[in-house]
């Protein structure tokens, strides 16, 4: 195996020089850089990446904390930012730190003692403290997802309540005066924008806001589904009546459709459905689903751009906040009935 002795005697420098070269730790004559730099390609010398790492306090690598690895949303996320740091020479070790407190401070923990370059975090679950604390060390940090206002600069995120203002305003616009809303949990910020998203549209429109039309869950499948169970039973106890309803996330959405087919209820023609993210089974549903966009890619990006900027200490042009926008599909009815004038901006 090719050491840098022999790198060194093949340049006719000495092995200091061949380490300075290789780790960019110091200065070198552009003569005697050429010399070593030849002599690497001649021979196929691959330097030691522990030991580069620990010369050059770099490791080249980028942490990533997500909840889990199986939903298509991370999944998605996840291949947008491993692609785009590749092309700048970085690569990625991702943990999944549950949707627990401790999972995922045990998961930077982790990657801290990786000694990664940056972190790029989706963390719902770690407290406002945490991770101030976190960006006021050396490393570079950056929240997905996430707006904590003392770390505005390190936050890139997607405007939760133009996203439910957009799903609710699709449905107003189709004649539903009635529309129910399944919220994701109330302490995750992104839910809160959502749901007040939603409820910014529906009292802009004239409508009374009424909280029995609205019930909170989990953002999955087996909570949309139980979601949804209670609003119909609110529905058949004569508590509410509803002809849409908007879900907080697309799983919530395929939970409340299943719960809506087992009652023997037709999409749209019964009951009319919003999602929100945009996942890709969305549109191979039946019907296909009705849902806002969340830019997953433009997300990944800006992510990344964020952290470069961090780490070379550079000015780069990053989105902080990024606008969702309205896929149209067929879980909609339209009533043809619009009695509300939204050619006024209702924002």
């Amino acid at each position: 195996m090719t050491t840098i002795k022999d790198v060194s005697e093949r340049a006719g420098v000495s092995q200091a020089t061949v380490s300075r070269v290789i780790n960019g730790t110091s200065a070198v004559s552009p003569d005697k850089k050429f010399k070593v730099e030849q002599a690497i390609q001649d021979l196929g010398y691959r330097p030691n990446s522990i030991a580069q790492a620990l010369a050059s306090s770099r490791t080249d690598s980028i942490g990533i904390v997500v909840p889990e690895l199986g939903s298509p949303f991370f999944a998605s996320l996840l291949q947008e930012i491993e692609d785009n740091l590749r092309r700048f020479g970085y690569h990625v070790v991702v943990t999944a730190g549950s949707n627990t407190q401790k999972g995922q401070q045990e998961s930077v923990d982790f990657l801290l003692g990786r000694r990664v370059d940056a972190l790029i975090l989706h963390t719902l679950e770690l407290s406002d403290d945490f991770l101030i604390d976190l960006d006021k060390r050396s490393i570079p940090v950056v929240l997905v997802n996430r707006f904590v206002p003392e770390m505005a600069t390190s936050c890139i995120g997607i405007d939760n309540e133009l996203g439910g203002i957009e799903a609710t305003k699709h449905l107003l616009e189709n004649g539903h005066t009635r529309i129910a809303c399944i919220t994701g949990p109330l302490d995750k910020s992104d839910a809160r924008g959502r749901l007040l998203g939603y409820r910014k549209a529906i009292e802009l429109a004239g409508l009374e806001y009424d909280e029995m039309l609205v019930a909170q869950s989990g953002f999955t499948e087996k909570s949309g589904f139980k979601a949804m169970e209670k609003l119909l039973q609110r529905r058949e106890q004569g508590h509410c009546n509803f002809s849409a309803v908007f879900a907080s996330n697309d799983h919530m959405a395929v939970g409340a459709m299943e719960c809506m087919k087992e009652h023997g209820l037709d999409i749209p023609q019964d009951i009319s459905v919003v999602g929100f993210d945009n996942v890709n089974f969305s549109r191979y549903l039946s019907p296909a689903l009705t849902t806002i966009h969340f830019p997953i890619e433009q997300t990944g990006v800006e992510a990344v751009n964020l952290t470069l900027a961090k780490l070379k200490q550079s000015v780069r042009n990053v989105n902080f906040t990024l606008s969702p926008t309205l896929v149209a599909r067929n879980s909609v009815k339209d009533l043809e009935k619009k009695p509300y004038d939204f050619n006024k901006e209702i924002i």
